[in-house]
C-alpha cells in the first residue's frame, strides 16, 4: 500500500536492507486521495505542466552533461558546495504544491510515472481476458480513476469491516480481529510478516514486531519542542474528524479520540525508537511457541497462527519483547470499547485515501498539509498509478521494462558494477585499519556479492490475486491480502534468492544483507543518474556514488555483522571493530552538529550508516575514476571542468532538491538519511579528494579538519 505506515510490510524488508533513500512512490503517495475528486485520466496540475523545466540539463551540443546552468558561481565551492553546484536550479525550481519536496530523483520518479500511466490506460482500454496481467493492471487502474462510483459508493465497500468491529465482545474477539486486519496488511498494535533467520540464512521464519501508531515514529509523542506539540494536537483533531466522518457526534469523537491518542501513546513508549532500529542485534529475539506463551499469557499465539491461516508457524523472531510485554498489558487494561475505536481508527487511517472525496480530503489535510507541508494532492492519475505499482507492481514492470531498459543500458550498468567491485577488492586489500583475518573475510564477502541489475529473471506469479471493476479499496485489500500470504506462506520454505523487494520502476537501490546483495531497478537507472551516452566521470559521480553507497552498506555498523552467506555473525576482530566505530564516531558528532531551520539538529547515531555508505560510495567511485584517467592528460571541458571537477559536480546535481520546511523537519525526526545538501557537503567536506581538485585552501571552509574527517575507505 502506498502509505507504508498503516499497511504491513514484509519484516525482512524493514529490518536487514540499506535503502539509498526513503521510498520516493511512498513518499509521493503519502496521501492518496484529491481535494476535488474533478481529476479525469487526462488531466493535469499546473505545476505539473511546467516540470518539464526543472530537469537538470544533461548535454551540451557535444553530447557531455553541461553543468553551468544550473550552478551559482557566485558561491565559494570551499563553503557551499552544494548550492554552488545547485544553486540556480534550486533558485529556479520551486517545489510544485502536491509535492513535499522536488529533486532530481522525483523529475526521475515523475517520468516513470507519465511512462506506468500511458501503459495502464493502455490496459485499462482493453478487453483482455480474465486473470491476465494485463486485465488485473487495466482493472486495477480503471476502478482507481472512477471518482464517479468512489463517491456514490462513499463508506459502503468498509461496511462489512466496521460492522466486524462493532461486534467485538471478549479478548477472544479482539484478536481474531487482529489477525483479519493483519491479513488485509492494516497494521493494528503491531506489524507480524515472515524473513530470514538472522542467524540462518537458509532460513525462512515469523517475524513479529512493533507497530500500531499514526504518527511517524515515537519521538513524535513525546518530543516537548513546539512543532511536535502541535503536530499532536492537530493528529488529536485528525483522528476525531475522521471519527465524525463515520457518523460519531463531534463531542463524542474528540473524546474517543483522546483515548486512541493514549493508547499510541503507551505503544509508543514501549517501542524501540528509530537508532535502536538500525542494530540488528537488538531486534533479534528467536522465539518458539511456548516461549512466546510465555511473554505475553493474555495473547494466544497458536490461535493467532491459525487465525491468519498458518497454524504450523513455530518459530518467531520477535524484534521487541518490551514492546509485547506492554502489549500484553494493555490488551487487558483497556477497555474493549475504546479497542473497538482504536481498530476503527486504524482500519479508516489506512482505507481514506481509497475512498470518496470526504475521507480523501481529511486524509490529505493531516498526512499531506500538517505533517509533509504539501499545498494540494497529486492528480488522481499519478496516486491511481502509485497505487498500482505496490499492489502489483511486477506485473506493471514486465511492460514498463521492455520501455525503458534497453539490453545495451543492463550492458553498461553490469560493467559499472563490476568495474567498482574491482576498486572495493582492491581497496580492502590495502585498508590500514583492518588486519588479515578482517580483511580476508570481508574480500570473501565482496566476491559472494550478487549485483542484481534492471529487473528480475522471474517474475512474481499474481495468479492467486482477484482484480474486478467491484471497488477500488476491494482491490486493494485483496492485493494487501495476497502479498500478505506470499510472504507467510515462505516460512519453513527454501529461501528465494532471485526474489525482489522492488519493483523494476522504482527510483531507489538498495543493500540486502541477508541476501548479502546489491539491486538496482530500472527505475533509477535512468538519465540523469545513469545515463549510457555519458562520459565516465558524469556516470561515476552520480551512479557510481549510488552502486559504491550500496557495496560499502556490506561492511557498516550493519552490514559488518552479516557474513558472506547472509548470517548475522560477528567477523571482525576486536581491534578491526574498535578502529571502526572511531571513525564511525567522527561522522556521528560531525552530523550531529548539523542542523535543520537552525534549530532542528540531525540525529548522528540515526544518520551514520546511510552518511558513511555515501562518503564510502563516493570514495570507490572516485577511485575508479582515476584508474581510468590514470597516465591519461586532465582534459578541460568546453565549461573548463577537469574531469574530477566533473565528477564532484555530477555527485552534487544528482542530489539537487527543495524541500518543504515541515518535510525537512520529518526528515531530521526520522530518516536515516540526510538531508540532500548534507549528503552532499557532509560527504565531500571528509574528502581530500575534492579539496585537491578545487583547490581548496584556507580555514574558513565547510571541510572538516583532517585531525576530524573520517577516512573508511
Amino acid at each position: 500500500m502506498a502509505r507504508n505506515k498503516n499497511f504491513c510490510a514484509p519484516l525482512a524488508a524493514s529490518l536487514a536492507i540499506s535503502l539509498l533513500m526513503g521510498s520516493l512512490s511512498s513518499l509521493q503517495a503519502a496521501s492518496i486521495g484529491t481535494k476535488t475528486q474533478k481529476a479525469d485520466s487526462k488531466s493535469v496540475s499546473k505545476s505539473e505542466a511546467k516540470s518539464g523545466a526543472r530537469d537538470i540539463k544533461t548535454a551540451s551540443p557535444s553530447g557531455t552533461r553541461t553543468f553551468s546552468p544550473n550552478m551559482d558561481k557566485s558561491v565559494s565551492p570551499a563553503k557551499d558546495f552544494y548550492q554552488y553546484a545547485n544553486g540556480t536550479w534550486l533558485k529556479n525550481t520551486p517545489i510544485p504544491n502536491e509535492y513535499d519536496k522536488w529533486g532530481v530523483l522525483n523529475i526521475i520518479n515523475d517520468k516513470n510515472l507519465t511512462l506506468v500511466r500511458n501503459l495502464l490506460e493502455d490496459a485499462a482500454k482493453k478487453a483482455s481476458k480474465s486473470g491476465t496481467v494485463e486485465q488485473k493492471i487495466g482493472d486495477f487502474y480503471k476502478v482507481g480513476m472512477d471518482t464517479k462510483k468512489l463517491e456514490e459508493d462513499d463508506i459502503k465497500p468498509l461496511a462489512d469491516e466496521l460492522k466486524r468491529i462493532d461486534n467485538l465482545k471478549s479478548l477472544d474477539d479482539l484478536r481474531s480481529e487482529l489477525a483479519h486486519l493483519h491479513s488485509m496488511g492494516i497494521g493494528a498494535l503491531f506489524s507480524f510478516g515472515s524473513g530470514q533467520d538472522f542467524k540462518d540464512a537458509t532460513k525462512v521464519i515469523g517475524q513479529a514486531g512493533q507497530g500500531g501508531l499514526g504518527l511517524p515514529e515515537k519521538d513524535y509523542y513525546f518530543n516537548q519542542a513546539e512543532r511536535f506539540k502541535k503536530i499532536r494536537g492537530e493528529y488529536l483533531n485528525h483522528v476525531a474528524r475522521m471519527l465524525g466522518l463515520l457518523g460519531i457526534p463531534s463531542g463524542e469523537a474528540k473524546t474517543r479520540a483522546e483515548k486512541i491518542l493514549e493508547i499510541e501513546t503507551q505503544l509508543a513508549e514501549a517501542s524501540m525508537d528509530n537508532i535502536q532500529l538500525r542494530d540488528p542485534e537488538k531486534i533479534y529475539h528467536k522465539m518458539n511457541v511456548k516461549e512466546l506463551t510465555e511473554l505475553t499469557p493474555r495473547f494466544s499465539w497458536p490461535i493467532y497462527f491459525s487465525e491468519i491461516g498458518y497454524p504450523g508457524i513455530s518459530e518467531v523472531n520477535v524484534g521487541q519483547p518490551d514492546f509485547f510485554k506492554k502489549l500484553d498489558h494493555q490488551i487487558s487494561a483497556v477497555a474493549m470499547e475504546h479497542w473497538k475505536d482504536y481498530l476503527r481508527w486504524h482500519l479508516i487511517d489506512a482505507a481514506a485515501p481509497y475512498l470518496s472525496s470526504r475521507f480523501v480530503d481529511a486524509d490529505f489535510d493531516f498526512h499531506g498539509k500538517v505533517l509533509t507541508g504539501k499545498k494540494e494532492n497529486l492528480p488522481r492519475w499519478k496516486r491511481v498509478v502509485n497505487s498500482t505499482n505496490h499492489a502489483i507492481g511486477e506485473a506493471v514492470g514486465q511492460l514498463y521494462v521492455k520501455t525503458a531498459f534497453t539490453p545495451d543500458a543492463k550492458a553498461k550498468a553490469l560493467k559499472l558494477v563490476k568495474r567498482l567491485r574491482e576498486v572495493l577488492r582492491e581497496d580492502l586489500g590495502v585498508l590500514e585499519w583492518m588486519d588479515d583475518t578482517t580483511r580476508k573475510n570481508a574480500i570473501a564477502k565482496l566476491d559472494a556479492f550478487v549485483a542484481k541489475i534492471g529487473y528480475p529473471d522471474k517474475w512474481r506469479d499474481y495468479g492467486a490475486l482477484k482484480i474486478s471493476r467491484d471497488s477500488y479499496i476491494a482491490n486493494v485489500l485483496r492485493a494487501e491480502k495476497f502479498e500478505f500470504n506470499r510472504n507467510l506462506a515462505k516460512i519453513g520454505k527454501p529461501v528465494d534468492r532471485t526474489e525482489w523487494l522492488m519493483t523494476p520502476q522504482t527510483v531507489n537501490a538498495y543493500y540486502w544483507s541477508e541476501m548479502n546483495e546489491i539491486v538496482f531497478p530500472a527505475g533509477i537507472l535512468q538519465p540523469t543518474i545513469f545515463d549510457p551516452k555519458a562520459d565516465d566521470a558524469t556516470n561515476l559521480g552520480a551512479m557510481g556514488m549510488v552502486i559504491g553507497h550500496e557495496m560499502t552498506h556490506g561492511f557498516d555498523d550493519q552490514g559488518s555483522k552479516f557474513d558472506a552467506q547472509g548470517n548475522m555473525k560477528n567477523w571482525w576482530s576486536a581491534g578491526d571493530e574498535k578502529r571502526f566505530r572511531e571513525r564511525i564516531s567522527l561522522i556521528e558528532n560531525q552530523y550531529d552538529g548539523y542542523t535543520v531551520d537552525g534549530d532542528t539538529h540531525l540525529k548522528g547515531k540515526l544518520v551514520a550508516g546511510e552518511a558513511a555508505a555515501d562518503l564510502g560510495g563516493l570514495t570507490i567511485a572516485y577511485k575508479a575514476l582515476e584508474k581510468i584517467l590514470e597516465g591519461k592528460p586532465r582534459t578541460r571541458d568546453a565549461e573548463g571542468f577537469t574531469p574530477e571537477q566533473r565528477f564532484f559536480l555530477s555527485f552534487a546535481q544528482a542530489w539537487a532538491t527543495n524541500i518543504r520546511p515541515e518535510k525537512e523537519h520529518m526528515m531530521a525526526a526520522t530518516d536515516p538519511h540526510p538531508i540532500p545538501k548534507y549528503r552532499v557537503n557532509g560527504t565531500l567536506a571528509n574528502m581530500d579528494a575534492f579539496e585537491k581538485a578545487f583547490d581548496v585552501k584556507g580555514d574558513n571552509t565547510m571541510m572538516l579538519p583532517k585531525t576530524k574527517r573520517c577516512y573508511l575507505w
